[in-house]
């Protein structure tokens, strides 16, 4: 196996080293502004973007977490009533639907003008149209290679 060139290795370093700083830098304003981590804000995202219930397996593809993970986290922000699980459907109890509070669409509004805000800064305002559509393409490669 030939080994990978060095331009495609730094490309990769630099797309984990954007990821992680994009997380710090969303995780720490949101916890200093909204008192909410990263994780929980992107639940109530997905939770909002299908408008306001999803299965927990989609959840969780979605994220692209592990159910059992991803449970915890959701036990944690149903104690703190941002969401509730309901069965899904009456002719099979084993389909839990997750369900956005009004506390919780509440709250996803307020941290969405922060993560949109940091979003902006830090990235989206860094992209040329050019730049959007060579990352998109590539992106999409990888993931559709991996699916």
């Amino acid at each position: 196996m030939a080994a990978p060139d060095p331009e495609r290795l730094a490309v990769w370093r630099s797309f984990l080293t954007a990821h992680s700083l994009l997380d710090r830098a969303l995780n720490h304003a949101l916890l200093d502004e909204r008192d909410i981590p990263l994780a929980w804000f992107e639940v109530l995202n997905a939770l909002q973007l299908a408008g306001g219930k999803v299965r927990v397996m989609d959840l969780a593809d979605n994220l692209v977490r592990s159910p059992s993970s991803l449970s915890r986290q959701l036990n944690r922000m149903e104690e703190e009533e941002l969401l509730r699980r309901d069965r899904g459907r009456p002719d099979d109890q084993r389909v839990v639907v997750i369900v956005l509070t009004r506390e919780g669409r509440d709250l996803w509004r307020r941290a969405n003008t922060t993560y949109l805000r940091v979003l902006k800064r830090h990235f989206l305002s860094k992209l040329t149209e050019t730049d959007v559509a060579s990352v998109q393409r590539a992106l999409s490669k990888v993931i559709d290679a991996i699916d």
